[in-house]
C-alpha cells in the first residue's frame, strides 16, 4: 500500500516535471530587463521601499497571468479565443497594444543585450548600434531554424545557470551588508519627477508586460500540440507558479543587490548602452571585488539575452496568433491554419527584428528614454488586457472545474482599480 503511495507521488512529479516549459519561457521573458535594469535602479536609486513595491506589485498582478495557463488548460485554446468569444473589438484591441509594445521592447532590450555584449566580453570591434543589430539578426536565424522546442531547452538551462550565479552575488552581498551613505546624502522623491517615472516604469514590467499572460497560454497550447502530451490543470499551475516565484525571487535579488552596492553613494544608474552596463558592472566589482566580475558577466548577459529571445519568439507569435483567430472562423489547429501561423509567423519575426534594430539606432544615444517609453506604454496599456484576461476565465466555456475560486477574481478586481488608478494619476502628473 506504501509503494503504491509513493509510485503514485514519485509519478505525479514525473508529470509536474514534463509540463514545465511555458511558465519557465513566461519567467524568462520577464527576467530580463525589469529585473536587470529596473529592479536593479529601483534598489540603487531608492533602496529598500522598493522591496514592498515589488512584492504588492507581483500580489496584485498575479491572477491576470494566472488566467493563461488556467485558460488554456480548461479549453485547449490560447486566450485569444477568449478575446474572440467577447467580439473582434477585443482581438483588434490586444493587436494594437502588441503592436504599440513589441518594436519599443525588442529595440530596448536589443540596446541592453548589445551594450553588456560589448563591456563584458570586449566586443569593441564594431559599434554597439552595429552589435546590436547583428545579436537580433542571429536570434532571427536562430528561431527561424529552431522553433518552440530549441527555446524550450535553452531557457530550461539558461535559468538553472542564472538562478546559480545571481544567487552567488545575492549572497555575497548580504555578507557585506549595505553601504554607509556619504555626507550629505539625501533620499530622493517617489511620486513626482524621476522617481515616479522609474516607479510607474517597473510597475509596467513587473513581472513582465500584460500581454505575458497571452503568450504564455499561447506557449501552453504549443508544447501540447509539440509534445502530444496534455497536462492537468495542476500540472500546468505547478509550471506557471514555479516561474512566477522564480521571476519574484530573481526581482527581490537584483533590487537588493542595487540597494546595497548602490543606494546612499549619490550614484546613478543612467546613459546609453554601453555607459548603462559600465557603470552596472563597474558599481558591483568595486563592492564586491573583482572576482564577482565574471559570475555577474554570466547572470546579466544571460538574463538579458534570455528575456531577449523569448520576447521575440513570443511577440510574433502572439501577433499571428491574433490573425488567425480573426481569419478563420473554426478556432481548430488544422493544416490550413498551421500553414498560415508558420508562414506569417517567419514574416512578423523578421520585421520585429528590423523595427526593434531600427529604433535603437535611431535613439541609441537614451537607452534609458527607450526603456521608460516602453515600460510606461505597458503599464497604460495593461488595463486593458486585464480586463480582457477577466472577461475571457468568467466566459461560458470555462467549466466549474476550471474556474479561479472566488478570492483570485476578488483580487484581479482590486488589482485592476488600482492599475488604472495609479495609470491617471500618472497621466495627470505629467499634464
Amino acid at each position: 500500500m506504501m509503494a503504491t503511495a509513493n509510485n503514485n507521488e514519485i509519478g505525479g512529479w514525473k508529470k509536474r516535471l514534463k509540463a514545465l516549459g511555458p511558465g519557465l519561457l513566461f519567467a524568462s521573458a520577464a527576467i530580463g530587463t525589469s529585473h536587470l535594469v529596473l529592479s536593479t535602479r529601483a534598489g540603487a536609486h531608492h533602496g529598500m521601499i522598493f522591496f514592498w513595491i515589488i512584492l504588492l506589485a507581483l500580489i496584485l498582478k498575479y491572477p491576470f497571468y494566472e488566467f493563461g495557463p488556467r485558460y488554456a488548460n480548461a479549453t485547449g485554446f490560447s486566450l485569444l479565443k477568449g478575446y474572440k468569444a467577447q467580439g473582434n473589438w477585443a482581438v483588434y484591441l490586444f493587436l494594437v497594444v502588441i503592436f504599440i509594445n513589441m518594436f519599443a521592447v525588442t529595440g530596448a532590450v536589443g540596446a541592453v543585450t548589445a551594450g553588456l555584449l560589448a563591456t563584458l566580453f570586449g566586443v569593441a570591434i564594431m559599434p554597439v548600434p552595429l552589435l546590436a543589430g547583428l545579436v537580433i539578426f542571429l536570434t532571427v536565424i536562430l528561431l527561424l531554424l529552431g522553433g518552440y522546442s530549441t527555446l524550450d531547452k535553452f531557457i530550461k538551462l539558461l535559468s538553472i545557470v542564472l538562478l546559480l550565479t545571481v544567487l552567488t552575488a545575492f549572497i555575497a552581498v548580504l555578507v557585506k551588508g549595505p553601504l554607509e551613505p556619504v555626507a550629505g546624502f539625501e533620499v530622493p522623491t517617489l511620486l513626482e519627477g524621476a522617481g515616479l517615472t522609474l516607479l510607474i516604469s517597473l510597475l509596467g514590467w513587473m513581472p513582465a508586460g500584460f500581454e505575458a499572460s497571452t503568450m504564455n497560454s499561447i506557449w501552453v497550447v504549443e508544447k501540447s500540440h509539440v509534445e502530444g502530451y496534455k497536462a492537468s490543470l495542476e500540472e500546468n499551475l505547478f509550471d506557471f507558479n514555479l516561474g512566477y516565484v522564480f521571476a519574484t525571487l530573481l526581482a527581490l535579488m537584483f533590487m537588493t543587490i542595487g540597494a546595497y552596492t548602490v543606494y546612499g553613494s549619490g550614484e546613478l544608474l543612467e546613459g546609453n548602452a554601453t555607459q548603462f552596463s559600465n557603470k552596472l558592472l563597474g558599481v558591483f566589482t568595486a563592492n564586491l571585488g573583482q572576482w564577482a566580475y565574471p559570475i555577474l558577466a554570466v547572470a546579466a548577459f544571460g538574463t538579458i539575452y534570455g528575456t531577449l529571445i523569448t520576447i521575440m519568439d513570443a511577440f510574433p507569435r502572439s501577433f499571428v496568433s491574433g490573425l488567425r483567430v480573426l481569419k478563420f472562423e473554426q478556432s481548430e489547429k488544422n493544416e490550413e491554419q498551421q500553414q498560415f501561423l508558420d508562414r506569417y509567423y517567419k514574416i512578423v519575426l523578421i520585421v520585429v527584428g528590423i523595427g526593434g534594430f531600427l529604433l535603437f539606432y535611431l535613439s541609441a544615444a537614451s537607452m534609458i528614454k527607450i526603456l521608460e517609453w516602453a515600460t510606461v506604454t505597458s503599464f497604460i496599456t495593461a488595463p486593458i488586457i486585464g480586463f480582457l484576461n477577466l472577461r475571457a476565465i468568467q466566459g461560458t466555456d470555462i467549466p466549474d472545474s476550471h474556474r479561479p475560486p472566488a478570492w483570485m477574481i476578488i483580487l484581479a478586481y482590486i488589482g485592476l482599480i488600482a492599475m488604472v488608478g495609479f495609470a491617471a494619476y500618472y497621466i495627470l502628473s505629467l499634464m
